[in-house]
């Protein structure tokens, strides 16, 4: 398999080192100099990898070809491009519908869209995909997992609940910046929360058969502390607002992908 890179940024450098961490087979990649910074480690870095100045001849040589840009500068980029039946492409632009796409590249190459996290660098992060083209399933398989959406508005749904990253770190900011005013050192704090909800994680991941809601349920002891916290959480609507968060976010993409 060979692979084609347009676009080589923070993404395409997490996938790019995440499968070549894998048995994942690949005989070249080749990226595209747009990202010169990334483009320059990567091949330093990696023999496989050679750089290419030419966005048609990395959609030549590819069998698998990621597009990897701005999607305000998609349409220039991308248009007159040709790639073949035999070329699978995967966009991991946001919002850009692949009707638009089809209509920019040439040729009936078969198209899915993806929305790899920075984690899949380490093969820990699951990577939705659509519609999910058995090949591009088989890639994300190998840098910790991947699902299809059924629906373009399920896919757009995963895109949303990315979104939520900052959030995360927001919600630990917070409860550090709290233990700080009851008398901890910030690192201590920090370290403390980042155990505790690595654990969590761990313990999410190992339970699949468990609902969010079991979780729940399985961590607040009756008349505990977790339960109190998860109570004054329900009381003052945190779970209003994040749907609330959800929802503005699941417009914005509807809205830029021209779908309403």
């Amino acid at each position: 398999m060979k692979l084609g890179f347009i676009g080589t940024g923070v993404i395409s450098d997490a996938v790019i080192r995440g499968l070549l961490s894998t048995d994942y087979s690949v005989s070249e990649i080749i990226v595209s100099t747009r990202g010169r910074m990334f483009s320059q480690k990567l091949t330093a870095d990696f023999e496989i990898v050679r750089a290419e100045d030419d966005n048609q001849a990395i959609m030549d040589s590819a069998d698998m070809v990621f597009l990897a840009i701005r999607p305000q500068d998609a349409q220039k980029v991308l248009t007159g491009l040709k790639a073949g039946p035999e070329t699978q492409i995967v966009s991991l632009i946001a919002t850009i519908p692949i009707e638009t796409l089809q209509g920019w590249i040439s040729g009936g190459a078969s198209f899915d869209r993806a929305i790899p996290l920075p984690a899949v660098a380490h093969c820990n992060c699951v990577t939705a995909v659509y519609p999910g083209s058995d090949n591009v399933i088989a890639l994300f398989d190998k840098l910790g997992g991947a699902v299809a959406a059924d629906t373009i508005d399920a896919f757009d749904g995963y895109a949303a609940g990315s979104a939520l990253m900052a959030t995360y770190f927001e919600i630990l900011e917070n409860a550090a910046q709290w233990m700080v005013a009851q008398g901890s050192d910030y690192t201590d704090a920090r370290r403390y929360l980042a155990a505790l909800f690595s654990g969590l994680s761990d313990n999410t991941l190992k339970s699949p058969d468990q609902s969010f809601a079991e979780l729940v349920d399985g961590h607040a002891t009756p008349g505990g502390l977790n339960e109190q916290v998860a109570q004054t959480f329900i009381r003052e609507k945190g779970g209003a607002a994040l749907h609330t968060a959800l929802d503005d976010v699941f417009a914005r993409i509807k809205a830029a992908s021209g779908d309403n």
